[in-house]
């Protein structure tokens, strides 16, 4: 619990908004930001990771619907804001997005990203048993704003691999993937021995949401 200065009433009005955003959530996130009810990430102002710079005053936090759209396309130029700052919920730390990550943008070009396989010689307890598996999955989707322009943004869900829910038998391999955020959602991969073949499919629950199907998680 933060302790109240005795003098709270007569402090400066910068230093009234410090005293109120000091210290974390209930949940250990900073005090001062919400859930966008859009995309999902955290939106809002907060003080900085490190106290010495609260003299600056609290810090802007952007969630995706905020990213720059590009003039020709009409698409994001990133999946953030450039020159933003956002709050990574696996890490706990705030990221600042540098501009120059508006140089990767190409009109007409997808930017999802591929997955990154588990690979044995990585070693370790699960290694050679999860390879071939990804290490994260990201589905994309784009999503109009809910305000007056209904401009499209792009939404990013990622999932990463739970080992203990690895499971296999002579016929195929299975492995869970759930996102850092507390959601319901979550992702079933299958590998077909026989076949040679992936099986992936998104749930909500016990619902079916989107399923996927080839010899390669990079394509259907």
């Amino acid at each position: 619990m933060n302790q109240i200065p005795s003098d709270y009433e007569n402090l400066p009005r910068d230093l009234h908004e410090i005293v109120n955003l000091a210290g974390d959530q209930e949940n250990g996130i900073p005090k001062g930001l919400i859930r966008c009810h859009v995309c999902g990430d955290w939106v809002g102002r907060c003080l900085w990771p490190n106290p010495l710079l609260w003299n600056k005053g609290p810090i802007r936090v952007s969630c995706r619907c905020e990213a720059n759209l590009c003039v020709r396309c009409g698409e994001p130029v990133y999946e953030y804001r450039l020159g933003a700052n956002v709050f990574d919920e696996s890490t706990r730390k705030i990221v600042h997005i540098p501009g120059m990550l508006g140089s990767l943008h190409h009109c007409g070009k997808p930017r999802i990203e591929m997955p990154q396989p588990i690979r044995a010689d990585w070693g370790g307890e699960y290694a050679e048993a999860l390879a071939g598996f990804p290490v994260q999955l990201v589905y994309i989707g784009v999503r109009l704003r809910k305000d007056g322009t209904h401009r499209p943004i792009i939404v990013k869900a990622r999932y990463f691999f739970d080992p203990e829910s690895f499971r296999k038998n002579e016929l195929k391999k299975e492995m869970l993937y759930h996102s850092h955020i507390p959601s319901a959602f979550y992702v079933k991969v299958l590998w077909h021995k026989e076949t040679q073949h992936w099986d992936t499919f998104k749930c909500h629950g016990n619902r079916l949401v989107f399923h996927a199907t080839g010899t390669s998680l990079k394509r259907r």
